[in-house]
């Protein structure tokens, strides 16, 4: 009796150690994640002032490619507008650039990545798919072992014929609770 225990004592320990890194990535951007209605845990919405050589004034389809060509924009772009004479705007997947012709002044506006946390999000939702789909998997079904190994690992009145058995009802009880309580 006391030798599968041993094994599942073992193989809980080794497990554990190895999913800690795991468990912290999903912890902290599920945390982040619960709070989207407060703030957005990939990006934020970041505000620069930049400037160019002046491109001047000129026809739209002059000034276009030499505003494109001085900004240095690496992401595709979306579109552009000719606000005013002076006022150009250039839109990418994530940013707006207003650019003043005349003077060559800059506003760039739009969402930036969060350093660390936009990695842990795209992580937990598994945006890159392929490989990191099997890791997930991998990662849940390790998730599955070590808690139902936990359950058989301390014996007598903490385990589960005692304090543990209680804490266990209560941990399948409460998700039970909120699947069936009405939520408005």
């Amino acid at each position: 009796m006391n030798d599968w225990r041993k094994v599942l004592r073992t193989l809980h320990r080794e497990l554990g150690f190895f999913a800690v890194g795991l468990i912290l990535i999903y912890a902290i951007s599920g945390v982040a994640g619960n709070h989207k209605h407060h703030w957005d845990p990939s990006f934020f919405e970041g505000r620069e002032e930049l400037s160019i050589q002046p491109p001047g004034t000129g026809p739209t389809a002059e000034v276009r490619p030499v505003v494109i060509q001085r900004l240095r924009i690496t992401d595709p772009i979306k579109n552009t507008w000719r606000a005013g004479k002076e006022e150009f705007q250039v839109f990418t997947e994530t940013d707006q650039f207003d650019v003043n012709l005349a003077t060559g002044a800059v506003v760039r506006s739009g969402q930036q990545k969060r350093p660390v946390l936009f990695e842990l999000n795209f992580m937990h939702r598994n945006g890159g798919h392929g490989v990191w789909t099997v890791i997930g998997d991998a990662f849940a079904v390790m998730l599955a072992f070590l808690a139902l190994s936990g359950i058989f690992l301390v014996k007598g009145s903490k385990g589960l014929v005692g304090r543990g058995g209680v804490l266990l009802a209560l941990g399948i009880l409460l998700p039970l609770i909120y699947t069936f309580f009405p939520r408005g």
